[in-house]
C-alpha cells in the first residue's frame, strides 16, 4: 500500500495501490483520494465473519459465545447456557456491536436427529470462516471427524478445552499433596493430545481455558491466533467489535489502530484544513478527532465507559482520572481541544524527517509532507497514551476483583 511505503525511505518503484490512488486523483482529484480512502478505513463494517463453535452439550460453547460478545446469560441477545437442552439447529448470535459478525452454536455430531452422513450438508460446514470445536473433558471421535472434513473444505479450526478453573479445584479438593496449578495443566493438556492422536489427530495445539476467567489460562492466545489466521478485513471486524477489555484484546486493537494511522495522515495531508498557530503545519483536526473518538470507542475510554467504571469501583469519575493519573484527561474532545493538545507535544523529531518523506500522489509537496508526519506522530502519541490508560484501568479492575 502507498500509505505504508511512506516510512523514510523513497523508493522509484510504484505499487498497485499507488496507481490505483494515481487512477483515483485523475478521475476524481483530491476528493476522490479521500472518499477512496475514507471507504477503505470503513470496509470492515460490511465484512461478514461467521465463526463456528462445535462440541457436544454441556462443554462450554454457549458460555463462551455469551463472554466473547461480553454479555452474561439471560441478558438480551445472550445464549441459553441450559446443558438439559440439546441443540437440534445451528443457533446464531449476532455480536451486539457488529451484526455482521455471527457466532453459529452447532448440533452435536452423530445424535438421532443429526446422523454424521446427514450432517455435512445440513450445517452447511462450508459457509464458516473457522472452527472453535470444544470439550470440557476429552476429545471424541466425532471432533476428529470433524476436524477433518473442515481441514478438507480448506478452513482453519481450533481444538478448545473448556472449565479449567474447574478442573483444577477439584484437583486441590482430592488431593492430601496438591498438585501445582502447571502440573495440573499439563495433565490436561497430555491427555487432551493423546485423545486426539486415538482418534487421528496429530501435530495440533489444545487450548485450555476458562470461559469465566478470560484473563487467564490461553483465552488470549485463542483469541490473538484465530484474529492472525484472518484475512485483514475479517481481522479488523472482529478487532473492533469484540467487547472484551483484556489486556491481550487491548493490544490486539492497538496493532490494528496503527494500521489506519497512514490513511488518516494522508487524508489530513491532502485536505490541510487548519494550521496550527506557531508551526508552519496544516492539519485536519475535525477528521482527527473522529479517530481519536474511534480510539476512545475501541479501548472503553468514552465518557460514559469511564463513568460506568468508576461506579462498579465506588469512585468518582474526575476521581478515576486522576487516581490512575490518565493521560485521556489532558484532551478536551473538540477540535480546538484537541489542536491545544497538539501544540504541547514535541514534533521537532517529527519536522526533522520531512525531507525523507515523498507523496507520489500529492507531488512532494513539503507542506503536505509536514502535514502527513505530523498528523502521523499526533496519533501515534494519543494511541500510545490512550492504550496506557486502558492498560491501567484493566489493573485497577482485577485489583477491585481480587479485593
Amino acid at each position: 500500500m502507498m500509505a505504508s511505503r511512506i516510512k523514510g525511505e523513497c523508493s522509484n518503484e510504484v505499487t498497485e495501490e499507488e496507481e490505483l490512488l494515481s487512477d483515483v486523483f485523475k478521475e476524481n482529484g483530491i476528493e476522490g483520494i479521500q472518499n477512496y480512502i475514507k471507504e477503505g478505513l470503513n470496509k470492515w463494517r460490511e465484512t461478514e465473519l461467521h465463526i463456528a463453535v462445535a462440541g457436544k452439550s454441556g462443554a462450554g460453547k454457549s458460555t463462551f459465545i455469551n463472554a466473547i460478545r461480553g454479555l452474561k446469560t439471560g441478558e438480551k441477545g445472550s445464549a441459553d447456557t441450559d446443558v438439559e437442552e440439546c441443540t437440534i439447529t445451528a443457533q446464531s448470535y449476532t455480536h451486539p456491536k457488529n451484526e455482521k459478525i455471527v457466532f453459529w452454536d452447532l448440533p452435536g455430531i452423530g445424535t438421532y436427529t443429526f446422523k454424521r452422513d446427514e450432517y455435512k450438508d445440513n450445517v452447511d460446514l462450508a459457509k464458516y470462516d473457522f472452527f472453535l470445536i470444544f470439550s470440557s473433558e476429552r476429545f471424541l471421535e466425532t471432533d476428529g471427524w470433524l476436524a477433518n472434513e473442515v481441514k478438507q473444505l480448506g478452513k482453519k479450526f481450533y481444538f478448545v478445552r473448556t472449565k479449567v478453573f474447574q478442573d483444577i479445584e477439584n484437583d486441590k479438593k482430592g488431593r492430601k499433596v496438591a498438585r501445582s496449578r502447571d502440573e495440573i495443566l499439563e495433565k490436561i493438556r497430555k491427555k487432551c493430545l493423546k485423545s486426539l492422536e486415538d482418534i487421528g489427530i496429530s501435530e495440533c495445539f489444545v487450548y485450555l481455558i476458562d470461559n469465566f476467567e478470560p484473563e487467564d489460562f490461553d483465552f488470549n492466545k485463542l483469541q490473538s491466533n484465530l484474529i492472525e489466521d484472518l484475512p485483514q478485513l475479517k481481522r479488523e471486524a472482529i478487532v473492533f467489535s469484540i467487547i472484551t477489555k483484556t489486556d491481550g484484546m487491548m493490544l490486539q486493537k492497538k496493532k490494528e489502530l496503527e494500521k489506519r494511522i497512514p490513511r488518516i495522515s494522508l487524508i489530513s495531508a491532502a485536505t490541510g484544513a487548519m494550521p496550527i498557530p506557531g508551526f508552519n503545519v496544516i492539519v485536519d483536526f475535525g477528521l482527527m478527532l473522529e479517530e481519536v473518538d474511534f480510539y476512545r470507542d475501541q479501548f472503553g475510554l468514552t465518557k460514559d465507559a469511564i463513568n460506568r467504571t468508576a461506579e462498579m469501583l465506588g469512585m468518582r469519575e474526575e476521581e478515576l482520572r486522576r487516581n490512575l493519573k490518565m493521560k485521556e484527561l489532558l484532551i478536551d474532545y473538540t477540535v480546538k481541544g484537541l489542536m491545544a493538545f497538539c501544540q504541547t507535544l514535541f514534533i521537532a523529531e517529527a519536522l526533522e524527517e520531512v525531507a525523507k518523506f515523498m507523496l507520489p500522489i500529492l507531488g512532494s509537496v513539503a507542506a503536505g509532507a509536514i502535514s502527513y508526519k505530523s498528523t502521523q506522530y499526533w496519533l501515534k502519541k494519543i494511541l500510545e497514551g490512550l492504550y496506557q490508560d486502558a492498560l491501567e484501568i484493566n489493573k485497577k479492575l482485577s485489583m477491585h476483583s481480587a479485593k
